[in-house]
């Protein structure tokens, strides 16, 4: 797998978890993993965000989303496209509202994309203006401070009757939104935005790197994006929710600004 070295890294951290389980269980004799000293690719650190022209193309492609739906996506040769409807108008769909949600969440906290489609009403506070989100991948939720522009978000989403999610589906509250729902929706969503490259993952990296432009440290930021690495300065962090706000609003009033079009 070593044409890619991503998905064979994956592999192997899936493979090397096996076998200690198995270990753990009393299957096989300790220390006995036998890839624990395979070594792993080395891989090429992808560091992509959104321009101020992407973000207001994305912008205005969500509106549109959201308002109209989106244009088909034809793959049809054009010897094959007389069986389309002639009224280009006509030739749209609609995008899942809460897939769309999910999204400008996605964009506004630099959250992961489970943390925001699992999210419950139970995890919001709009008096104390937090999410309870996990402090690092892996662990519990714990309130984290949001910006106004999250509130705001969140306080448009219809609550349906019996569910305990912010993002339920419609046609079974019980459960929340899929992943692949999500994905799939933002495929069609990049592609009109002419983003095409630019994964969800992205939007996350987005965030970082408008707080890193706005003058932030590395200690803030890494607590605002709830990164493992985090340092004995963060405990400080930790005891003043105030220094993140401010730094959330300051990403999302630059995320506004430029999904608005504007500097």
């Amino acid at each position: 797998m070593r044409r890619t070295p991503r998905q064979a890294n994956h592999v192997l951290a899936i493979i090397s978890k096996a076998f200690n389980l198995a270990e753990v269980w009393g299957l096989r004799p300790e220390h006995s993993n036998p890839v624990r000293l395979v070594k792993r690719y080395k891989e090429n650190e992808r560091d992509r965000f959104l321009s101020g022209d992407e973000l207001q193309r994305l912008g205005k492609t969500l509106k549109i989303a959201e308002k109209e739906g989106l244009p088909w996506i034809i793959k049809a040769k054009p010897e094959n496209r007389k069986h389309l409807r002639h009224d280009i108008e006509k030739r749209r769909t609609p995008v899942n509202p809460m897939a769309l949600y999910c999204l400008k969440l996605l964009l506004y906290t630099g959250a992961r994309l489970m943390e925001i489609a699992s999210l419950e009403w139970d995890h919001v506070d709009f008096d104390q203006g937090t999410i309870a989100l996990p402090s690092k991948k892996g662990d519990g939720r714990k309130p984290h401070p949001v910006s106004e522009n999250v509130l705001d978000i969140l306080a448009d989403i219809p609550q349906l009757e019996d569910s305990p999610y912010v993002l339920a589906r419609i046609n079974d509250p019980t459960r929340h939104i899929s992943k692949e729902l999500v994905e799939n929706a933002w495929q069609r969503v990049r592609y009109h935005a002419d983003i095409p490259d630019v994964r969800i993952h992205d939007l996350r990296h987005t965030v970082g790197t408008f707080a890193a432009q706005a003058g932030s440290n590395a200690f803030l930021i890494s607590h605002l994006l709830r990164h493992r690495n985090v340092t004995i300065t963060n405990r400080y962090v930790n005891h003043d929710a105030h220094p993140i706000r401010v730094l959330s609003e300051t990403v999302g009033e630059r995320i506004e600004a430029g999904l608005e079009g504007g500097e």
